[in-house]
């Protein structure tokens, strides 16, 4: 695998583009969302980049790495083909229409956690029902039973497009709780002490991601080397996830 390096309004990448076939930009809009992406002296590194990496050695594929503000935008510049790829992406019917998804690479589990002066509750929908806020990231899934309660309490919902906010926003008491990543959320509660699992609710989603491709610029052919990629490599994926365990 080769990467291009260059810089066009939060554009990132790696090194040396000779013998490319193809090149994909892949988007993201997080700078730090440890242990995944993090963005240091202007290149990304974390456990997507990685895999990515690991997915593509040796492939005909080069790889761009492009930060855009929001998840929103990143998802609108791969519908209309002007990014190609988005990693630890869930797959739903809507995104399907102009979006490819690969294998499965990974599980995130996405669970609810609260400041220490939060009230306990035993269930999402007791928090809904007790007036009380929670953080969620604009953009991710969380499953057909928090959607449904997302449209229901649609003002109690805080939508953020980054972890690191949605825990200033949780450490500073200006929302309830938060839902996120298990393991993002190892990182941060590190770093805000009075921040922990909200331990009496079963997960909020436990959910297969994939990385999603657009139907504009990716070809079947494409879709199937990449799973064969993603195939032929679980075993170093899975290493490089459970070094973070």
């Amino acid at each position: 695998m080769k990467i291009l390096l260059f810089i066009t309004l939060f554009t990132f990448s790696a090194f040396n583009a000779w013998g490319c076939t193809k090149t994909l930009t892949v988007a993201t809009n997080e700078s730090y969302w440890p242990p995944y992406v993090i963005l240091k002296n202007n290149a990304l590194g974390g456990t997507e980049i990685d895999v990515l990496k690991a997915i593509f050695k040796s492939s005909p594929y080069c790889l761009n790495f492009s930060v855009l503000p929001s998840s929103l935008r990143a998802f609108e510049e791969l519908k209309q083909g002007r990014v190609d790829l988005i990693f630890a992406a869930s797959k739903t019917a809507e995104r399907a229409e102009y979006a490819h998804f690969t294998l499965p690479y990974r599980v995130e589990k996405m669970l609810l956690y609260k400041h220490a002066s939060s009230p306990n509750v035993n269930s999402i929908n007791e928090l809904f029902k007790k007036s009380l806020t929670v953080g969620v990231n604009r953009g991710s899934v969380f499953g057909d039973a928090f959607e449904q309660l997302r449209t229901q309490y649609a003002n109690q919902v805080v939508l953020t497009g980054e972890s690191k906010k949605r825990f200033i926003l949780l450490n500073k008491q200006r929302i309830n709780f938060l839902i996120d990543d298990s393991l993002v959320a190892q990182y941060f509660t590190k770093q805000y002490s009075n921040i922990m699992p909200a331990a009496l609710v079963e997960p909020i989603n436990v959910n297969n991601v994939h990385f999603m491709l657009s139907k504009k610029t990716v070809t079947a052919d494409d879709i199937a080397a990449i799973n064969s990629y993603i195939t032929n490599n679980k075993a170093v994926i899975e290493r490089i996830y459970q070094s973070h365990q």
